[in-house]
């Protein structure tokens, strides 16, 4: 059994799902649902995992920064 999300509130395998929380689905319940086959399901990656920040800067924040002395 895997981790699972839904991209929407909807029904899935006979209860309501809110988007956003996790729930367990076996290999075969999922087969139908995640892509290629479907888009409701998604597997679920933690938050911390999915993004980590970087130090650049974006575009507006280089070009208004201060220049060196």
């Amino acid at each position: 059994m895997k981790l699972y999300t839904t991209k929407h509130d909807c029904e899935v395998a006979g209860h309501w799902r809110t988007a956003g929380v996790p729930f367990s689905l076996r290999d075969e319940q999922a087969a139908e649902l995640t892509p290629p086959r479907g888009s409701v399901v998604a597997p679920y990656v933690p938050a911390d995992i999915k993004e980590k920040p970087h130090a650049r800067l974006s575009r507006n924040k280089r070009r208004n920064r201060k220049a060196a002395d």
